[in-house]
């Protein structure tokens, strides 16, 4: 693909990539729930005269695996997952007692919280807006269980009891998964780049959250089958093509849609649940039938001689971040490259 195309997709991702350096203030916030949470269980041990509870704090989700996109739109807000795991059994507690901990705690003026099944989250307005949330996913330890395993807290008052669980999860070893899949670096890159690429897409594509493929899932099909291209493939030497990369990991989406018409992928740690369980087979239609789309335009763009032209088609599927070359630079570049054939011959 022409070098032109190259420098616009590296354009695009450096303006939709979203770093923890971003969102410095959601992290103050974050660490001030962090702080509430602890002075309400110091409060709790000492009322009750019981033993202290502790836990520790990390990071998940997209932030710590280097996937995170700032937000498309105004409506849409920028989120944080922290892991809050509590030196506790699983034994010695429901899930919904731990999950209540971290709600009352948090349940303050000038902030919204919720409950999820996977977690609690912090919602935060500004506006009129959603600004930022903070999703809490709540664990029991390894080291507090005699089984030696970490379980999530699932779950929420209103929900039948059989649905209120705790279950075996390994947030830490996902990131870690995740994080090195790929040892060389310019592959690594690539890999986090297309990642972020198609998660802008969804976003640009799927407006309601409803049948919207979630971002875990996306990267989930990553870690399964993309391919990077980063070295020509005659001569080996570096020819980073992120074009080219995405083609085929659109390619390969697709492909993994059954014959009646579904996708699945699973966590590649546990629970190892099914990532599109929750869509409908509409929505999965609607999700395919939106990569055919994509996959065209791709084609599309390879097949025009303009980059100026193919950038045009792209900006239609990736949106207005990704830029299009001006008309006269990529008229010179294909200049230059006439140019050049005819010397070299």
């Amino acid at each position: 693909m022409d070098k032109i195309i190259q420098t616009q997709f590296e354009k695009f991702h450096s303006t939709i990539k979203l770093d923890m350096d971003d969102i410095k203030k959601v992290i103050e916030k974050r660490d001030m729930l962090f702080e509430e949470l602890r002075t309400y269980l110091k409060k709790k041990s000492e009322d009750e005269k019981k033993p202290l509870i502790t836990f520790s704090t990390f990071n998940q989700g997209s932030y710590p695996m280097g996937t995170g996109v700032e937000p498309a739109f105004d409506e849409h807000d920028y989120d944080i997952d922290a892991g809050l795991m509590f030196n506790i059994s699983k034994d010695d507690y429901t899930p919904l007692q731990v999950k209540t901990w971290v709600y009352e705690a948090l349940d303050k003026q000038f902030r919204t919280v919720e409950w999820k099944k996977p977690c609690i989250r912090v919602q935060y307005q500004e506006d009129s807006l959603p600004k930022f949330h903070v999703d809490f996913a709540i664990y029991s330890s390894g080291n507090s269980n005699s089984d030696k395993k970490t379980y999530l807290a699932k779950g929420k008052p209103t929900l039948a009891s059989s649905n209120n669980k705790w279950e075996e999860a390994e947030p830490k070893k996902l990131i870690d998964l995740v994080c090195d899949k790929y040892t060389d670096l310019k592959e690594r890159a690539q890999y986090k780049r297309i990642i972020r690429d198609l998660k802008r897409w969804k976003d640009e594509k799927f407006h309601s959250v409803n049948g919207k493929p979630t971002g875990i899932s996306l990267t989930a099909l990553a870690y399964k089958g993309f391919k990077p291209y980063t070295k020509n493939a005659f001569t080996s030497e570096e020819e980073v093509d992120d074009f080219k990369a995405c083609t085929e990991f659109v390619k390969y989406i697709i492909s993994q849609f059954s014959w009646s018409g579904r996708i699945s992928v699973t966590l590649p740690t546990p629970p190892g649940n099914d990532l599109f369980e929750k869509m409908t087979d509409d929505q999965c239609k609607n999700f395919k039938t939106k990569l055919e789309s994509l996959r065209d335009s791709l084609a599309e763009a390879s097949n025009e001689a303009d980059p100026h032209e193919a950038c045009k088609i792209l900006k239609k599927q990736f949106g207005d971040d990704f830029p299009v070359p001006a008309k006269e630079q990529t008229a010179q570049s294909r200049v230059k490259a006439i140019v050049g054939t005819n010397e070299s011959a």
